[in-house]
């Protein structure tokens, strides 16, 4: 009789404290989720996104497919890409639950760079310079990829090759670009130290001390470029399916997918989910989803672009963990996005209209530039995007029949690194072995995170003492 009082009172003790830990963590100010179809983000817009009418859902029932691909965002069309290239007489169906190319996919900032400053030094410092250098090689070709496509297709997305100039706001921070700039030095990459005065003339902005400047770097439209992969897939004949949310998924020798409208088995699956990949039961414990935010101002009149110099027109970014990044489009408005990155407690995904985050935005921008006060802000956009504990991207197979293959997990660089995720995947399915098979990286699952509420309260710890 007593166990049974003690197990009613542990549950019950247990239920308390986990209601107690959720009024704790949740945010008042997030948004209720009801709907994600419609951001107003500047890319969506200009790349005619509104006005396309969506793909039919998937309605087939007892269907058949070699490889079924969840997720149309840059790492399902890219898998369906590469994948249909090697195999072209199997049946590749892509399902996505909105449409493709909206989620994190076509609202990222569109900057195109070869590789992350604090994960190379870490591999460099933790692994030695053979082990960097090895990374660096790999990393790069994510970008070369995306050139590539672009290239060979004619992808127009407003490619521009640009540069890169990396932001120092005090004198640690410019230590730390010192620092890269000699790591880069012994690793063979072509950087260059910037002081204040040297500064002014690529950016007019009192916020920065000084900076480091790459050459290899490129800014797009990031959902011109989906919607141009899309494209290109039709045409080699990938089946894709829009409106169209995957219920359950059932791994075995042969892997059963039901939707909301139908069901079809495959021989193999891509997990092409990122952030939303717990919604059906995969990565629980491994990602967790982070809210980002952007905004857009109207198109510089000159009087204003020359208020502020620019005319490299070079991407940029400052080097905090939350930093700002900012880079020029087509027709001179400025992207400017970063910042305060929430996450929601329970693995909540976001919704695009999270006012702290708004207005902090605004108010990083106005710092910047001042002189810019009329200018006016014409879009304000944001969403969800998957974050590891160790900030690497987690591309692999898994399962006992070694036949559900997933790219996730990019941690803010999913532009090059989804690519290179949909070209390792198509090796890993052709069973090949190759560099990009054996990278250290390829099947390392991400870190293990906690539950909740202690992955809330190490968020907190972390944004308070590390960051």
């Amino acid at each position: 009789m007593n166990f049974f009082v003690g197990l009613i009172s542990g549950i019950a003790a247990s239920l308390g404290y986990a209601g107690l830990a959720k009024r704790l963590f949740c945010d008042p100010d997030r948004p209720p989720w009801i709907s994600e179809y419609y951001v107003r983000s500047i890319w969506l817009e200009s790349a005619g996104f509104y006005d396309l009418p969506a793909n039919p859902p998937f309605t087939e029932n007892d269907a058949r497919a070699e490889i079924v691909i969840v997720g149309g965002g840059l790492t399902g069309l890219s898998s369906a890409y590469h994948l249909k290239k090697r195999f072209p007489d199997k049946r590749i169906v892509l399902l996505e639950a909105a449409r493709c190319g909206y989620g994190a996919s076509g609202r990222n900032g569109g900057i195109l760079q070869d590789f992350d400053n604090s994960l190379i030094m870490d591999i460099y410092q933790k692994k030695g310079r053979d082990a960097a250098r090895r990374y660096f090689k790999i990393d790069r070709q994510g970008p070369m990829l995306v050139r590539t496509l672009i290239k060979e297709h004619k992808i127009d997305c407003d490619l521009e090759e640009c540069g890169l100039i990396e932001l120092a706001l005090d004198q640690d921070d410019m230590q730390r670009l010192i620092k890269y700039h000699d790591g880069w030095k012994s690793l063979g990459i072509a950087s260059r130290i910037m002081n204040r005065e040297e500064l002014r003339h690529e950016i007019i902005s009192e916020r920065y001390c000084g900076g480091l400047h790459k050459e290899r770097c490129a800014v797009l439209n990031p959902a011109k470029f989906a919607l141009g992969l899309k494209s290109v897939l039709e045409t080699l004949g990938v089946e894709i399916f829009e409106c169209t949310k995957v219920v359950s998924i059932q791994p075995g020798t042969t892997i059963k997918i039901e939707t909301e409208f139908g069901n079809i088995t495959s021989d193999a699956i891509v997990l092409a989910t990122n952030a939303y990949s717990h919604r059906i039961g995969f990565f629980k414990n491994r990602i967790f989803p982070m809210a980002t935010y952007i905004m857009a101002t109207e198109p510089l009149r000159e009087e204003q672009m020359s208020s502020i110099g620019w005319t490299g027109r070079q991407a940029m970014f400052d080097i905090r963990r939350e930093c700002n990044y900012f880079r020029l489009t087509s027709d001179n408005r400025i992207v400017f996005g970063g910042g305060l990155s929430p996450y929601f407690y329970n693995n909540a995904i976001s919704s695009g209209n999270y006012r702290p985050s708004l207005d902090r935005l605004e108010s990083d921008f106005f710092n910047t530039w001042p002189q810019l006060q009329d200018v006016r802000i014409t879009h304000k956009w944001g969403g969800t995007l998957a974050m590891t504990l160790d900030f690497h991207p987690t591309i692999g197979v898994r399962g006992a029949n070694k036949n559900i293959f997933y790219g996730v997990g990019y941690s803010g660089h999913g532009v090059s690194w989804s690519q290179l995720a949909g070209k390792i995947i198509s090796q890993l399915y052709a069973n090949e072995d190759t560099e990009l098979t054996n990278f250290y990286r390829t099947n390392k699952i991400a870190p293990y995170l906690p539950p909740e509420p202690f992955r809330k309260a190490g968020y907190h710890l972390f944004k308070r003492f590390l960051l």
